[in-house]
C-alpha cells in the first residue's frame, strides 16, 4: 500500500514539475532535466494541492524526489520557489507558519534540539531503546575538529584560502546557493557537493592562473585551502522511528546523532537495518547492535546535507527472560542462532542453569515448545515471535558435606572419596574441650530425599573404635555440654544496685553474687537476706506439697558472713532476695504558696506531721491571708497494678481511652484551714503527705457568676448581697436555667449545693472568692414528647376498654 502511495505521489510530483520544460502527458522525463526556476504559480500551486490530498509534508516529498533522482539543488530551489508562493499568498504572514513544523523550529545557523516524546512500555523493552534515549549519551557532535578529507562541501559552507611565499593573500569565501564559491579576479569555481579533498585540488589547479609561481618544477608561491564554519546540515529521519522529521546537524554529525535526536527506533523499528540515502542512492547501512555488543562504529557515517535516514520495520523479534544478564526483546538477522542472542544478551547470570534453554515458538496456529540442549545454541535457528528462558541452579551440591557444633571450624567442606567422619573432624581442626563425648548424629538423605538419622558415639570416634564414611548432604552434629542442658544461673532481687540474672559458677557465695551485683543499696536490710532453692532430682522425683527450699543469712555491708554461713554455696537457679530496711523511708516534701511568712518546699519529718506543722513552720500566716479560702492538692501516683488495672477498664468502656489514664495526677482535698488552726491536731487538721501543695491566698474581693445567666461576670463581693442578688446583678436567670439546682463553689475547693424545703428553696452562703454556677436544662424535643404522650394515652384508653369489657 505504501509502495504504491508513493508511485501515485511521484507521478503526480515529477508530471506538474515538466509542465514547464515539456509534453505534461511524458511521466518518464528525467528529473535532473527540469528547470524547476521556470515553473509558474499555477504549477507550484497543483504541486502544493497534490502533497496536501496525499497527506505528505514538504520534507517526505523532497525526500522522495531525491530518491527519483533529482539534485539537491533543484529541491532547494523547489523548497524556495514554494515558500515564496505561500508568503505571497497570504500577504504578511510568516513563511514559517506555512512551512512544517519541524522545519519552523530550525532557525538559520541553528541546530535541532531533542523533543520530548512518551515511549511505549513495549518500546523501552527493546534493546537498544536506552541507547538514544540517555540522558548521559547524548551523542553531541564535536564541533571543533579537524574536517576530513571526504567531506562534501555544502551551501553556506566557509572556505578559506590562505596564500604565502612570493605572493601573499588570504581569502574567506562562502559557498553560494549557485554552489560555486566566487575567487576575486578569478571567477567562480563550483565546489558544492564534492569532497573537500577534491575541493582542495580543484581550488589549487585554479589559482596558478593567477599565482604564476604555484606552477613549475620549483614553486616559491603556496596555497593552503581549509574550511572556515561549517553551516548545519539537514537530515530527514523517516520511517520507524520515535520522532520522525527534519533536523539541523551540524556539519560533523554521524547518522547517531541524526537517531539520537528522532528518539531513535519505535517499538516497531529496526535497529539491524538503518539505511542512509544519499541522492536516491543507498551509502550504508547500519546494524545498531555492532556498536552495542561489539563496539564497532564504521559504519556510523558522517552525513551530509539532505540525507535520508531510514528505520525500516524489525524483520525478527525474540524475547529473552530469566537467568540472562539481559533480558527484554531482541532482534535477529536471517541465519542467526541462539548462540548469537545469547552473545546479544550478554550470556548467562551466575545463577543460570547453562545446559538447557527453554524456546517458545509461535506456529502462526498455534505455540510450540523445545528444549534446546547447549549442544545445539549454535545449530538452532531463531524466528519471529521467538521467546527465549533461561532456568536457575537448583540448590543441591554433588560433593558437600557439612559439621556443626562443638568443632573449632564449624562449616561445610568437599566430599573427597572415601571420607571418612575423623577425617572431617581433623578437617574441622577438631573437637572443643566442651564436646558432649556420649552422642552425635549423622543426619543423611536418602535417594527419595527423606531423611535418616544415624548415631554414633564421639569418643569412639575420635579414638578410633568405629567410624563411617560420609555421603553427599551428609550433616555431621556434635553438641556441646552447654548444649545438652538448661542455662545454669542465678538471680538477685530486691535492694542492690543491679538486679538480675547471673552466670552461675562453682563455689560462687551470697556476697560474690552481691558484689557482682553492685552491692547493697542505702535502704537494704543486710540482717535479713534470704536464698530460694529449687527441689533436686530426688525430691522432685516424688509427689510432695514441698515446692522451694530457703535459707537466711545475715550479713554486713562489707559483704562479710558469719563463719558458719561463710561455707554456704549457691547452687544453679538459686534466687536470693534483698529486703528493704524496716525504717526507711524515702524523703518527701511538702510545699506551701502564698500568705505565710516563709513560703516554700518544706521535708516530712515524721509520719503524723499535720497540715498545722507546716504552716508553723512556715512561720504562720500574715495578716493579708483569707483563711477560708486556702486549698490543698494532693499528688496522686498510680502504682503499676492500678495503672493495668485501669488501662483493663478502658479497653472495655467506650467512654474512656488509654490516653486519658494519668499515672501522676493532683487532686483538691477540701480543707478549713480556719478550724485547722483554731484545733492544731483535731479532726479537720490533715496528716500531710509527700507532694502535698498547699495554697493560702490573699483576701479575695470578687464573686464570679457562671452557667445559666443572662450576662455571666465578675462582681465585687458584699456582705449585704444574697447569691440572688448577684445572680440579678448578672441580668438574672436565662430561659433555661435550673434554679433549684444552683451551687456554689468555694476558694478552698469546697462546693454547696441549693436545697429545696417546704417554705421555698435555700441557696448557698456566697463567701468572698466563690463562684456561683447555675446550671442549664437539656433540650427537650417536643415533638418526641407528644408522640410519648399520645402512646401513653392509646395505651391507657385501650386498657380501660379491656377492663370494661371484662367486667360485663
Amino acid at each position: 500500500m505504501i509502495g504504491s502511495f508513493k508511485k501515485m505521489f511521484l507521478l503526480c510530483l515529477f508530471a506538474v514539475l515538466f509542465i514547464g520544460t515539456a509534453n505534461a502527458q511524458n511521466t518518464n522525463v528525467n528529473p535532473a532535466s527540469v528547470n524547476v526556476e521556470a515553473l509558474s504559480d499555477a504549477q507550484i500551486e497543483k504541486l502544493i494541492s497534490e502533497m496536501e490530498k496525499n497527506g505528505m509534508s514538504l520534507e517526505e516529498a523532497m525526500a522522495l524526489a531525491r530518491v527519483r533522482g533529482a539534485s539537491q539543488l533543484q529541491i532547494d530551489q523547489m523548497v524556495k520557489k514554494i515558500s515564496e508562493y505561500k508568503s505571497g499568498k497570504r500577504k504578511g504572514e510568516s513563511e514559517n507558519k506555512d512551512l512544517p513544523e519541524d522545519l519552523a523550529e530550525t532557525k538559520e545557523d541553528g541546530l535541532s534540539e531533542k523533543a520530548a516524546f512518551e515511549a511505549t512500555e513495549k518500546n523501552k523493552q527493546v534493546f537498544g531503546f536506552q541507547f538514544f534515549n540517555s540522558k548521559n549519551l547524548s551523542f553531541e557532535p564535536a564541533m571543533d575538529v579537524p574536517v576530513s578529507e571526504s567531506y562534501s562541501l555544502g551551501i553556506g559552507d566557509e572556505v578559506n584560502i590562505s596564500v604565502y611565499g612570493a605572493s601573499q593573500q588570504n581569502y574567506q569565501l562562502r559557498v553560494q546557493k549557485s554552489g560555486n564559491i566566487s575567487i576575486p579576479d578569478l571567477g567562480p569555481v563550483p565546489v558544492y557537493g564534492i569532497s573537500f579533498k577534491e575541493a582542495q585540488q580543484k581550488i589549487k589547479s585554479r589559482l596558478i592562473s593567477i599565482y604564476n609561481g604555484m606552477g613549475g618544477e620549483r614553486p616559491n608561491t603556496f596555497a593552503d585551502v581549509s574550511m572556515g564554519s561549517l553551516k548545519g546540515v539537514k537530515v530527514n529521519v523517516i520511517g520507524e522511528v520515535n520522532l520522525p522529521g527534519t533536523y539541523t546537524l551540524p556539519a560533523t554529525a554521524s547518522a547517531f546523532n541524526a537517531l539520537y535526536l528522532a528518539g531513535g527506533p519505535n517499538e516497531n523499528g529496526s535497529f539491524r537495518s538503518i539505511d542512509v540515502l544519499r541522492d536516491g542512492k543507498l551509502v550504508c547501512s547500519i546494524d545498531v547492535y555492532a556498536y552495542l555488543i561489539d563496539g564497532k562504529t564504521q559504519n556510523n557515517i558522517q552525513l551530509r546535507d539532505q540525507d535520508v535516514v531510514l528505520v525500516r520495520p524489525y524483520a525478527k523479534r525474540v524475547k529473552v527472560g530469566g537467568e540472562f544478564k539481559r533480558n527484554g526483546l531482541f532482534e535477529a538477522q536471517t541465519n542467526e542462532t541462539v548462540a548469537d542472542l545469547l552473545r546479544f544478551a550478554g550470556g548467562f547470570t551466575d545463577k543460570a542453569y547453562t545446559h538447557r534453554l527453554e524456546l517458545y515458538r509461535n506456529n502462526t496456529r498455534t505455540l510450540s515448545f523445545k528444549d534446546v540442549s547447549s549442544d545445539q545454541y549454535s545449530q538452532v535457528q531463531l524466528m519471529n515471535g521467538d521467546s527465549l528462558a533461561a532456568g536457575m541452579l537448583t540448590e543441591r551440591f554433588e560433593n558437600r558435606v557439612s559439621i556443626d557444633g562443638a568443632v573449632y571450624r564449624p562449616g561445610n567442606y568437599e566430599l573427597t572419596d572415601g571420607l571418612q567422619l575423623s577425617q572431617l573432624i581433623i578437617k574441622a581442626e577438631g573437637l572443643k574441650e566442651e564436646a558432649f563425648m556420649e552422642r552425635g548424629v549423622i543426619t543423611r538423605k536418602l535417594e527419595d530425599m527423606s531423611l535418616k538419622a544415624v548415631s554414633f558415639s564421639v569418643r569412639d570416634v575420635v579414638n578410633g573404635k568405629i567410624d563411617f564414611e560420609l555421603r553427599k548432604e551428609d550433616r555431621v552434629q556434635i553438641s556441646s555440654i552447654f548444649d545438652m542442658r538448661e542455662a545454669r544461673t542465678v538471680e538477685i532481687v530486691g535492694e542492690v544496685q543491679f538486679e538480675g540474672t547471673y552466670a552461675w559458677a562453682e563455689n560462687l557465695r551470697i556476697g560474690d553474687l552481691i558484689f557482682q551485683a553492685g552491692g547493697f543499696k542505702e535502704d537494704a536490710e543486710v540482717a535479713g537476706l534470704e536464698v530460694s532453692r529449687v527441689l533436686d532430682y530426688q525430691e522432685t522425683s516424688e509427689l510432695t506439697k514441698s515446692l522451694l527450699h530457703t535459707f537466711q543469712f545475715s550479713l554486713d555491708r562489707n559483704l562479710k558472713l558469719n563463719p558458719e554461713d561463710e561455707v554456704f554455696l549457691l547452687q544453679p537457679f538459686d534466687k536470693v532476695y534483698v529486703r528493704r530496711a524496716p525504717g526507711y523511708r524515702p524523703q518527701g516534701a511538702a510545699n506551701i504558696q502564698g500568705e505565710v511568712k516563709y513560703s516554700g518546699d518544706y521535708g516530712i519529718t515524721h509520719k503524723n506531721e499535720k497540715i498545722s506543722d507546716i504552716i508553723r513552720r512556715a512561720g504562720g500566716i500574715t495578716s493579708e491571708a483569707y483563711v477560708k479560702g486556702a486549698s490543698l492538692r494532693r499528688r496522686i501516683e498510680l502504682s503499676e497494678a492500678e495503672y493495668q488495672a485501669k488501662v483493663a477498664i478502658a479497653a472495655q468502656d467506650t467512654t474512656m481511652t488509654e490516653e486519658d489514664i494519668e499515672r501522676v495526677a493532683y487532686q483538691i482535698v477540701g480543707i478549713d484551714l480556719q478550724s485547722i488552726l483554731g484545733n492544731p491536731g483535731g479532726v479537720e487538721d490533715l496528716q500531710v503527705k509527700a507532694g502535698d501543695q498547699i495554697l493560702v491566698p490573699s483576701k479575695l474581693e470578687t464573686v464570679m457568676v457562671s452557667g445559666s445567666v443572662l450576662s455571666p461576670v465578675a462582681h465585687t463581693f458584699t456582705k449585704k448581697k444574697k447569691l440572688k442578688d448577684y445572680v440579678y446583678s448578672s441580668g438574672g436567670f436565662a430561659e433555661r436555667a435550673k434554679k433549684g439546682k444552683v451551687y456554689v463553689l468555694y476558694a478552698n475547693g469546697t462546693t454547696q449545693a441549693t436545697k429545696g424545703g417546704l417554705f421555698g428553696r435555700r441557696f448557698p452562703k456566697v463567701e468572698p472568692g466563690c463562684e456561683i454556677i447555675v446550671p442549664e436544662k437539656p433540650e427537650v424535643d417536643k415533638a418526641g414528647q407528644a408522640s410519648k404522650w399520645l402512646a401513653i394515652a392509646s395505651t391507657f384508653a385501650t386498657l380501660i376498654t379491656a377492663i370494661a369489657v371484662a367486667t360485663r
